[in-house]
């Protein structure tokens, strides 16, 4: 199983790769994103589990898409809207 410390920096990059995205992206999208910065071994299912945690937390929503594919985008907190631009 993997450590603590492991998931978290697997979740500080899902967290990052939503909060700089222009659109909602599948998990599958997230996964490739993740492989192309040198996690070749992070597979779908813990790519799936670490967002269902983010989920949990507040920190990432599920939003609906066009088919069967989970889509994910960053949570906007009041905090994040704040560091937004106008």
């Amino acid at each position: 199983m993997a450590s603590s410390g492991v998931g978290e920096r697997l979740r500080a990059q899902l967290l990052a790769v939503l909060q700089d995205a222009s659109q909602p992206l599948t998990t599958a999208e997230l996964r490739d994103h993740l492989c192309g910065q040198g996690n070749s071994s992070t597979v779908i299912e813990s790519v799936y589990r670490n967002l269902t945690v983010l989920q949990r937390r507040g920190e990432v929503q599920r939003v609906p898409g066009p088919g069967r594919d989970a889509y994910w985008a960053a949570a906007v907190t009041q905090q994040s809207a704040q560091d937004r631009p106008a």
